[in-house]
């Protein structure tokens, strides 16, 4: 998917509410078994690390490794005073 695509998809998502835009708890990294990016919306392979972790809310977030790095960008572009 283009990067482009899919920071449109994260920002949009964060501006819903269905990312978190506050700290998170990173359990683990691991490859992935199928379950579906919460960035991308694209399933994470058994072959493309997976980043898990815990929202404030006890919600369960999934990112593809470059999903991730997206989301970090976008959360921390859209927080007022934030750098």
């Amino acid at each position: 998917m283009i990067a482009d695509v899919v920071r449109q998809r994260i920002r949009d998502r964060i501006q819903s509410g269905s990312l978190p835009r506050d700290r998170t708890i990173e359990l683990w990294h691991a490859f992935g078994f199928g379950q579906t990016c919460d960035g991308c919306g694209v399933a994470i392979t058994t072959t493309e690390w997976m980043c898990l972790m815990c929202a404030d809310d006890w919600r369960a977030i999934r990112l593809h490794e470059d999903c991730l790095v997206l989301w970090e960008d976008e959360r921390h572009s859209q927080i007022p005073g934030s750098t």
